[in-house]
């Protein structure tokens, strides 16, 4: 399925808020790698393909040309905020609610930071700092359109399928974009309670069996929520309740 191509004009004549710039590259390694290497925030950075596309412990994102969105924006704090390890949660969360308003249900957050729909991956999130500056970087990989794409090694689902339509990428990321922006100036007053009460709604794995790796020792236990500062919470078999940051390798998930 081709899509329509993003239109850097349309988002910036329809976005209800002030970005500095927004551009949208037909194809790059990386949007994230692209902001890193620029000291100015509330830049935004679109393309229609990137060839070094990264997840969390690098693993590499499908990008086919003009089909789904490689989303990267920057963003500085003047005081970050003490709560900031919980960003990646609440960039989660507005993701959600956003693709809520677009009709979709059924989705949520496998912590910490990937957008599935019945057990199917449909998006990640990547923050990671600025190679210039202070600024962060906000990274964001949906599958919109995308078919039948090979060599990708875990089930995965596209926003189309699940909707069952074709989607206009950039009516979804006037609605993206507004409603990041917003929530980036929200979270530095957010009370971690408050968000942490909204992450529960979202929060796929919580008391599913989860597998992962620490200190090179394979774990097994049950996903308990998050913690404070975002990290996952697990009951051991002992039956003692812990927090861990390391990435889960397998969620039972009935």
């Amino acid at each position: 399925m081709q899509s329509e191509r993003i239109s850097a004009e349309f988002l910036i004549q329809n976005s209800r808020q002030q970005w500095a710039d927004i551009q949208v590259l037909d194809r790059i390694d990386s949007t994230n790698n692209y902001l890193k290497n620029k000291s100015e925030a509330r830049l935004v950075c679109l393309a229609e393909q990137q060839t070094g596309g990264r997840g969390r412990h690098g693993n590499q994102w499908q990008s086919p040309d003009a089909q789904n969105i490689y989303l990267s924006f920057s963003w500085e704090f003047e005081t970050p905020p003490e709560h900031l390890g919980l960003l990646s949660l609440w960039v989660g969360i507005v993701l959600a609610k956003t693709l809520e308003t677009f009709g979709l249900s059924e989705h949520g957050i496998k912590w910490p930071n990937d957008v599935y729909w019945r057990q199917q991956k449909m998006g990640g999130i990547l923050i990671e700092g600025s190679n210039l500056s202070p600024v962060l970087v906000v990274g964001i990989g949906l599958n919109i359109n995308m078919q039948n794409e090979a060599g990708i090694d875990q089930p995965w689902v596209s926003l189309s399928e699940a909707l069952d339509k074709p989607v206009n990428r950039n009516h979804l990321l006037i609605a993206m974009l507004d409603a990041l922006y917003e929530a980036m100036e929200q979270f530095v007053h957010m009370s971690p309670a408050d968000l942490l009460r909204d992450w529960r709604r979202w929060d796929l794995i919580r008391d599913h069996a989860v597998s992962f790796m620490d200190n090179q020792e394979l774990l097994q236990g049950k996903a308990r929520g998050v913690s404070a500062d975002g990290k996952l919470l697990v009951e051991l078999p002992s039956g003692e309740v812990r927090p861990f940051s390391t990435a889960i390798n397998t969620v039972r998930w009935k």
